[in-house]
Formats: C-alpha cells, structure tokens, sequence
C-alpha cells in the first residue's frame, strides 16, 4: 500500500509543474478593432486595426454564400440578404496574413444604404499569425456601388509556436 502511495505521490510531483506549464504558456484573449474601408469605385479594400494585430494593410472578401433573408421578399433594393465570407487581411508591415470568416445579415434601405451585422472568427494566417484564433462582431454601412465602412470588434489570441 506505502508503495502505492509512493508511485501515487511521485506521478502527481511530476504532472503538477505539467500543468502549471501548461497553464502559464496559455495566453489571455486581448481585445481587438478592425476598421475596413471599402471604395467600390476605384476597388480599394483598406483596413486599420488595434490589439496584437497590425496596424494597417489591405484585404479581399470572398462570397461563399448569398442567401436571401427569409423575413425579406428577396434581393430588391429594400430587403435583405445572408452573407457567407471569407476574407483575407494582408498586413502592409509585412508580419503576414491573418484569416477571418464572417456571417452578416445585409440590409438595404429605399435609399440604396445599406447596413451589415453578424459574427466574425478569425482562424490563423500566415508569419506571426500562424496561431491566430478569435471572435468578435461585424457592423457596417454604406451606400450602393460608392462606399462601404466595417467596424469589428472582439477578443484574439495569437498563439505562438509549441503553444
């Protein structure tokens, strides 16, 4: 039984600094901000950010999905639509890509406005961005085939290698 305990005694001495290891090198969500900047007519996708994102660069939207609102009657000008998109951020200091996936509710009004609203994740990239994963929310606005303005917040983490 004293050997029992011992063996017992022994393995949890040698998993506790395990997981202390463990839980040390996990590291805490850090708020984030996403402006984008969209100029429909010259095709310029710009973006400015905060938290451990970089500061500025570029990004290109990928439409996976269109799917009507269903409390919509249709894609005319007043109603809605379900957005399925994939985008890429490409930052300009060159640290890397970082990916995003974003589900958005876009509403039209008479005036061809628009708004958007929905959840977004961000799930990794490329260089420092590899370990990247996080949520947030999209809301933006707009008007036509002239502008559109995304504002993201939310909380990432940027893992890094062996975490």
């Amino acid at each position: 039984m004293r050997r029992i305990m011992k063996l017992g005694a022994l393995a949890l001495g040698l998993l506790v600094p395990l997981g202390a290891a463990t839980a040390a090198q996990a590291a805490e969500p850090v708020p984030f901000t996403i402006t984008e900047q969209v100029n429909f007519v010259t095709g310029d996708f710009t973006f400015t950010a905060t938290g451990p994102l970089c500061p500025s660069g570029t990004f290109v939207d990928d439409v996976t999905v269109v799917a009507p609102n269903p409390e919509s009657s249709g894609i005319e000008s007043k109603g809605g639509l379900n957005l399925l998109i994939r985008t890429v951020y490409t930052c300009d200091d060159g640290s890397g890509t970082f990916n995003a996936l974003k589900h958005v509710l876009l509403t039209f009004s008479d005036d061809d406005r628009f708004t958007n609203t929905g959840p977004i994740q961000l799930l990794g990239g490329t260089g420092a961005y590899t370990g990247l994963v996080g949520h947030g929310v999209d809301n933006g606005y707009g008007q036509g085939d002239v502008f559109g303005v995304g504002q993201i917040s939310g909380f990432v983490v940027v893992q890094g290698p062996g975490t």
